[in-house]
């Protein structure tokens, strides 16, 4: 290469570079455009004069570092460098900073080792150093925000770390301290804080995040477990981020969250998630993935031939495959929410329903995660998982509880209930025809069948049951379930199969319902247009849904007893003038039955009943003692039994006998006062009448019996005649008996 073409390369470089010539005086021999550039000067302004007064200004002041430099080189020989140099050009254009450089110097020698030159190499770091100052003044701000900012992360239990990696210095802030549990004056270094986390497999995890942070500048998310130097197990999640300076890695920082107690909360609800996703994890489902932009399928499973009846090439041969074969009910909804949940790149769950290759209708639960490339949606994968079975059940439930509702009200008719019930499940398996038969006297009579032809209903009505009449007659008969599965050869139908066979109906499965005391109160039958055995799930339904029919029978039969026993009870009360009574203490509300209206004249339409309207209404001289009885049962908690008087709007004074209890509630506390009230006015005047009786027999009858025996005893002594004592002492003998037989009545009409 000759000399032009070293010249050519020279002014060609990028590099800004000085030619200096070694002498008594360092002066420079040429400098390239980039240089020029650079300084704000010409060739001419430097080529012949001193490096160091020429090149740079008067206003620098480096010069003692720039010649002490340069004379390393001329003495060693070596390279030299300064690693930062201000520079302030000499002829300062108009708004043009001040500039920071890295100066290299490098020798050039002959074959003999003598120093010919030197290659200065200018590096303009201005940015680098601007930056570096620029974060200086973020930290002494920051620094000054510290507390705060400590008191922020306490709350957050968020701490924050950094590793600078220039000066292999280990930061943490005052919470990361305490997440860790160490003293506060705690140094760690990149070894200590790696032993903190619980196993190898975490630790090489962390690192080999970091390191992809450092090499790729991303951002790095990770959930690890540590140990804490009091030996305590928390769970973290570790954010970070590597910076660079002039191209190479300069520190990593992040943040670590102690998200212990969130993990538990999650476990336990991640716990009680996966038993109600057992079903849907054992099933298989479809793994796809799809273009986020055009939805058009890149990959199917062979699952979608089992749930859906496609294949995979169907699937990926044909644009909007998925699209097409949503149900055009569910088509907008579905394909609008993945749209929006792709375009703001939310991974994402939905249901909805597709159609299958035989036309059957299918519901699909959509597990789809959205894959990004430089922010932005690139690819959808995801898993479809088929939830008909789960949706039915769902359904089943909201019916179960639509039809147990209208059970509980009294307007709803038995006939209301079941075909609201029947025609409910018909519809979740349309499949299946129900029918419920009540038995009476041995009979099966049609209760709810609205599926079934009328017809064939007529020609069975009133059939009797026996060990070979059809399904449900057999079943009633044996009391247990009985499962026909092709009723044109099964002998159990052998004399009814021509009443069933011309209505298309090939098979019968049915259960009986039967009371607490094994009587069987109704047959439920299931039919079916094609010869079949029961499979588990479909046993599974028929057996859920004869408990829901035993429970919807027994609730109107046990609601038809309790009103008759109602009606009696409330007879009874109006027999025995007996009336009953309840007290709610906290709202001071008073509830008395119709018969307690009537012993105390009171209209229930006009009087409300109060604790104090009662004590209005007792005798004067009874007042006291009767509150001062149920306060004390209040206070005790002891059951009660007294007699009162109380005076009717009418006047009437009426004899009452009472009796109560308190109910507490939980606490134990009195929270209600619950008692009866029979009415004894009758009986107390029987007994004043009976006293009455008494006195009479013991005033009016006795003396002149005394009288009499007295007389007889005064006769007895005068007489001497044996005949006539004889006489006597029977006549005395006879009154003292008659005497006893007063007495003795008298003493049980006493009281």
């Amino acid at each position: 290469m000759n000399d032009h073409m070293y010249e050519t390369a020279f002014k060609l470089l990028p590099t800004p570079i000085l030619l200096v010539s070694v002498g008594a005086v360092c002066t420079v021999s040429a400098i390239n455009p980039a240089c020029g550039q650079l300084l704000e000067l010409s060739e001419k302004e430097v080529k012949g004069k001193e490096f160091v007064n020429i090149f740079f200004s008067a206003a620098n002041d480096h010069q003692s570092a720039l010649q002490e430099c340069q004379k390393k080189v001329c003495n060693d020989k070596m390279q030299h460098e300064i690693k930062e140099l201000k520079y302030v050009p000499g002829n300062k254009l108009s708004g043009t900073a001040d500039k920071y450089l890295r100066v290299l110097f490098t020798p050039v020698l002959n074959d003999e080792g003598d120093l010919l030159q030197i290659i200065v190499t200018l590096i303009d770091i201005t940015d680098i150093v601007v930056a570096r100052r620029t974060e200086t003044s973020i930290r002494e701000a920051l620094s000054s925000n510290q507390k705060f900012l400590n008191e922020t992360q306490r709350v957050a239990r968020s701490g924050s770390w950094e590793a600078d990696l220039i000066t292999n210095k280990m930061t943490w802030s005052e919470v990361m301290r305490e997440i860790h549990e160490v003293e506060p004056d705690y140094e760690p270094t990149f070894a200590s804080s790696l032993g903190f986390y619980s196993t190898d497999e975490q630790r090489t995890a962390l690192t080999n995040l970091v390191q992809d942070a450092i090499a790729t500048n991303k951002v790095f998310d990770i959930e690890l477990e540590i140990i804490t130097a009091k030996g305590n197990i928390r769970v973290l999640q570790c954010s970070g981020k590597a910076d660079l300076a002039e191209g190479m890695p300069a520190r990593v920082y992040g943040t670590a969250q102690d998200i212990t107690e969130r993990k538990k909360v999650e476990t336990a609800l991640l716990e009680s998630h996966n038993r109600y996703q057992d079903l849907v994890l054992a099933v298989d489902g479809v793994v796809w993935e799809a273009d986020a932009t055009t939805f058009n399928f890149t990959f199917v499973s062979e699952q979608a031939c089992s749930i859906l009846g496609y294949t995979p090439a169907q699937w990926l041969s044909e644009p909007n495959f998925w699209v097409n074969h949503i149900h055009k009910d569910d088509r907008e909804s579905a394909v609008s929410f993945c749209q929006l949940q792709t375009q703001k790149a939310r991974s994402h769950t939905f249901d909805y329903r597709m159609i299958k290759a035989n036309g059957e209708i299918v519901w699909i639960k959509d597990i789809v995660s959205v894959i990004t490339e430089n922010g932005l949606p690139k690819l959808l994968r995801g898993i479809m998982v088929d939830i008909t079975e789960t949706k039915l059940l769902a359904e089943l439930d909201h019916l179960e509880k639509e039809v147990l509702e209208l059970n509980s009200k009294q307007v709803a008719t038995l006939e209301d209930v079941l075909n609201t019930y029947v025609r409910g499940i018909e519809g979740l398996f349309a499949d299946m025809k129900f029918s419920i038969l009540r038995l009476v006297s041995n009979k099966l009579y049609n209760w709810s069948s609205p599926s079934l032809p009328a017809a064939y209903l007529a020609a069975v009505e009133g059939l009797e049951i026996g060990p070979e009449v059809g399904t449900c007659g057999t079943s009633a008969f044996l009391k247990q379930t009985v499962i026909v599965s092709d009723i044109a050869t099964d002998p159990k139908w052998s004399a009814y199969k021509h009443l069933i066979l011309p209505h298309n109906l090939c098979a019968c499965w049915s259960y009986p319902i039967s009371d607490v005391n094994g009587n069987v109160l109704s047959v439920l039958g299931v039919y079916y247009n094609t010869a079949k055995s029961p499979e588990e799930d479909e046993i599974a339904i028929i057996e859920r849904t004869a408990a829901i029919l035993k429970v919807i029978l027994e609730n109107k039969l046990y609601e038809a007893t309790i009103r008759e026993v109602n009606m009696l009870v409330t007879q009874g009360q109006e027999l025995a003038n007996f009336g009953n009574w309840q007290w709610d203490i906290r709202a001071n509300k008073v509830t008395w039955s119709d018969v307690l209206y009537t012993i105390y004249g009171q209209d229930d339409k006009t009087f409300q009943a109060t604790f104090e309207g009662y004590l209005s209404m007792l005798h004067p001289d009874d007042i006291d003692r009767v509150k001062n009885l149920i306060y004390n049962v209040v206070e005790t908690g002891e059951d009660i039994m007294f007699e009162e008087r109380i005076i009717r709007p009418d006047g009437e004074i009426r004899h009452l006998k009472s009796w109560g209890r308190v109910i507490p509630d939980e606490s134990g506390k009195p929270s209600k006062m619950i008692g009866a009230c029979l009415d004894i006015t009758k009986a107390k005047e029987s007994e004043t009448k009976m006293k009455e009786i008494a006195w009479i027999q013991s005033h009016v009858i006795r003396a002149p019996l005394a009288n009499l025996i007295g007389l007889v005893n005064m006769l007895d002594d005068m007489s001497a005649d044996a005949e006539q004592q004889e006489l006597l002492r029977h006549i005395l003998h006879t009154s003292h008996e008659l005497d006893n037989i007063i007495r003795n009545i008298s003493s049980k009409t006493k009281y």
